[in-house]
C-alpha cells in the first residue's frame, strides 16, 4: 500500500482515509487532506460510510492522485498558518502561490491536462482553478496551430475556409509567439 511518498505533515493528525486510484494503487492520507476532495468529503457524508472503507477514485490515475495529495496537504498547512494575521495571511498566499507555480512549471502539457481532469472529478476548485490559468497561460499568444495541437483538434475548415477567416480577422494573428 502506498502512501503517497510523503511523511504526514506533523500538525495534520489523526484518521486516515484510504483512497484507490485507477490502476489499483492505494493511498493512505489524513482526514483533513482526504477532506479536500470534495468528491471524497461527499463519499463521507453520507451515513453509515465507515473510515475503513477504501474509496475508490475510477477516473484519478496514482500519478495525478500524489501531486493532487500533495497540493491538498500543503493547501491545509498553508491554511493552519493563516490566520487573523494579515502578515502571515500574505505570506501563506505567497508559499500556496510558489506551490502553484512549481506544480505548473514541472508538468507536462498532458500533465497539467491530466491534472484538470482529477480536480475537476474530485471538485478541488482552488486546484481546478489555477491548472485552468496555467493552460491559458501556456496558450496565450500562440498560434491557431500550437492550440490545436495543445488540446488534439481536428482543423475541421476546409484550406478555402481557413484562408477566409484568417483574412477577416487577420488583426488575430498579429504577435503571435513561435510555437
Amino acid at each position: 500500500m502506498a502512501n503517497n511518498g510523503e511523511n504526514p505533515s506533523p500538525n495534520v493528525c489523526g484518521k486516515t482515509v484510504k483512497l484507490k486510484a485507477d490502476d489499483g494503487e492505494i493511498f493512505e492520507v489524513e482526514e483533513a487532506v482526504a477532506m479536500e476532495l470534495q468528491t471524497v468529503k461527499s463519499f463521507f457524508d453520507d451515513d453509515g460510510v465507515s473510515y475503513d472503507t477504501v474509496v475508490p477514485l475510477l477516473n484519478v490515475s496514482s500519478t495525478a492522485l500524489a501531486k493532487v495529495i500533495q497540493y491538498c496537504r500543503r493547501a491545509v498547512e498553508l491554511r493552519a498558518k493563516s490566520g487573523d494575521d494579515e502578515g502571515a495571511n500574505e505570506k501563506a498566499r505567497e508559499e500556496r502561490e510558489g506551490l502553484e507555480a512549481e506544480l505548473v512549471r514541472e508538468e507536462s502539457d498532458e500533465g497539467i491536462k491530466e491534472l484538470i481532469l482529477a480536480a475537476n472529478y474530485l471538485n478541488i476548485k482552488d486546484m481546478l482553478s489555477f491548472l485552468c490559468r496555467a493552460v491559458g497561460d501556456r496558450i496565450k499568444n500562440k498560434s491557431v496551430e500550437y492550440v490545436r495541437r495543445f488540446f488534439v483538434l481536428e482543423n475541421d475548415f476546409s484550406p478555402e475556409e481557413e484562408e477566409r477567416n484568417r483574412n477577416e480577422v487577420a488583426w488575430a494573428f498579429e504577435g503571435v509567439d513561435a510555437d
